[in-house]
């Protein structure tokens, strides 16, 4: 008995030491992993395995005319999944497109898949018993959809470029007037509007282009377009025929880096900290050359990757396919030449065939932000219809081309371009913003463009300037290399936010907090 007494008590004392040592063990590591995370530059943030969080924005509440009845948008689920009416309103139109009958098995089976409810919970995918419900009705949004309503939701957002367009100051909104009793709310914000308008006044451009978009939902929230600094009417009959911003007749440039960086580290074949040879025996890292838009070392990145693997990526990000929008668009068009050489310079944005659409631009941006998933981008929010709402407008995900990890690294390299790239200076000089470089990134294009014959810059990016992602996309045509940049443009649009938080704008209930 005193043996196994002996016994207990010494294994008392080695469990005690074992214990004070895995706490002394954690409590170090935990001091050193503090100290690491204390320190990032532009070189080392892309070890940093933080993620990027975003929620689709809430839309505005109003109170309608006719009706006390609120007005409210729907408020999104994260990462919405759940295949719901407006859902099969969309698949309705793209299926109905002859250029995407070869994808309809594709989206047949997505159908399938989404009508199983998710959960909010974007990270593990786990499967939840709860439908998801639409805000304020308390609708099942996976039972919601009756074969008319799908039918309902077809004609109202076709209806958006063939009806007439109206600002209601009572509700401070731009709609589309179905007719006497039913309207549609807009996602474009007026006075956001109105000052994008204003930012492409105050430079002098053949060609202006200026879009800000929610990259979790897809809304529109501002979309302003000149021509030889004269302003498209919001509400005439050319902004939804003949708006610049859904043409692709603008050379993609250097934008197409974004594409020949995703192939490369999407596939493995490279990373933002791989070197390549930029001249001489001078090496240069991706992030360096994406940040001063290298074209050498981008064509290197493309010939190690494989030509064929680049424009597999190319239509996966939207080229060569029908682009779904509210309002007619043209297709993006990658049409990669046969000598060798010259497709090199192609990956790099050297090849004037290659022809984007801001509204493309925009969305294409919008997809590294949004961890990869390209969500439709859209400008109807709901309808109105003698006082009720009849239909709301729900995200809508087209796809995902690259998995979550690669945005994340891209959306790291876009940092570069505004803290020490060509797109530093359009960011810098603020006073009042000294940090307005820190909080947005992006990428800068420069090519001439063969129709219209002119010098076209581009920025696709993102700001914090709100206190949360929007994506930027400024488009700025000149006759040679003396006129305003688009980059700096883009940086007016984002001083503009951050100077005035949007409190001027009446649109406090859209920001989304961090």
């Amino acid at each position: 008995m005193q043996g196994k007494s002996k016994l207990r008590t010494l294994f008392g004392i080695a469990s005690y030491l074992v214990f004070m040592s895995m706490m002394l063990n954690s409590k170090t590591v935990d001091s050193l992993f503090a100290k690491v995370i204390g320190k990032k530059t532009i070189a080392t943030a892309y070890s940093d395995s933080s993620s990027v969080s975003l929620k689709p924005l809430k839309m505005d509440e109003s109170v309608s005319a006719e009706s006390e009845e609120p007005m409210v948008a729907i408020t999104y689920a994260n990462k919405p999944e759940a295949l719901t009416h407006q859902s099969k309103a969309e698949k309705t139109l793209l299926n109905s497109n002859e250029l995407l009958k070869e994808n309809a098995k594709n989206f047949a089976a997505k159908e399938k898949a989404d009508r199983k409810p998710n959960s909010r919970n974007s990270q593990n995918h786990a499967k939840s018993s709860e439908p998801l419900k639409t805000e304020n009705t308390g609708q099942n949004a996976n039972s919601a959809a009756a074969p008319s309503s799908a039918s309902l939701a077809v004609k109202y957002i076709t209806g958006v470029s063939k009806y007439p367009w109206e600002y209601v100051p009572s509700l401070d909104k731009y709609v589309v007037r179905y007719d006497k009793n039913t309207y549609g709310i807009l996602t474009i914000k007026p006075k956001l509007q109105k000052m994008l308008e204003g930012v492409l006044e105050k430079y002098d451009t053949r060609f202006g282009v200026a879009i800000i978009q929610d990259p979790a939902s897809g809304a529109i929230l501002a979309m302003a377009t000149s021509h030889k600094n004269q302003i498209t009417d919001i509400l005439s009959e050319e902004y939804k025929t003949s708006n610049w911003a859904l043409k692709a007749t603008f050379p993609a440039a250097s934008l197409f880096k974004i594409i020949t960086a995703a192939a490369a580290i999407d596939t493995g074949k490279g990373t933002p900290n791989t070197p390549y040879l930029a001249y001489g025996k001078t090496y240069m890292k991706m992030w360096k050359a994406f940040a001063n838009s290298h074209n050498g070392v981008f064509g290197r990145i493309a010939k190690s990757v494989g030509i064929d693997v680049v424009m597999k990526y190319a239509r996966d990000f939207g080229f060569n396919k029908s682009f779904f929008f509210d309002l007619p668009v043209s297709n993006s068009i990658a049409k990669m030449p046969e000598e060798e050489a010259k497709q090199m310079q192609a990956c790099a944005g050297l090849n004037k065939n290659f022809l984007l659409s801001p509204i493309h631009a925009v969305s294409l941006t919008s997809t590294v932000i949004n961890l990869g998933k390209t969500m439709k981008p859209y400008l109807l929010d709901s309808v109105i219809s003698s006082g009720k709402t009849v239909y709301r407008r729900q995200p809508f995900q087209l796809a995902q081309p690259i998995k979550a990890k690669t945005a994340k690294e891209l959306y790291k390299m876009m940092y570069s371009t505004t803290a020490i790239g060509t797109g530093k200076k359009g960011f810098s000089g603020y006073r009042k913003t000294p940090e307005l470089a820190k909080i947005s990134g992006g990428k800068t294009g420069t090519l001439t463009g063969e129709s219209p014959h002119y010098l076209f810059t581009w920025f696709a990016g993102f700001t914090k300037a709100t206190g949360r992602d929007l994506t930027i996309l400024t488009l700025s045509g000149q006759q040679d290399h003396s006129g305003t940049k688009a980059a700096s443009i883009a940086g007016q649009v984002a001083y503009e936010l951050r100077l005035k938080r949007w409190n001027d704008y009446s649109t406090q209930d859209i920001i989304a907090k961090n």
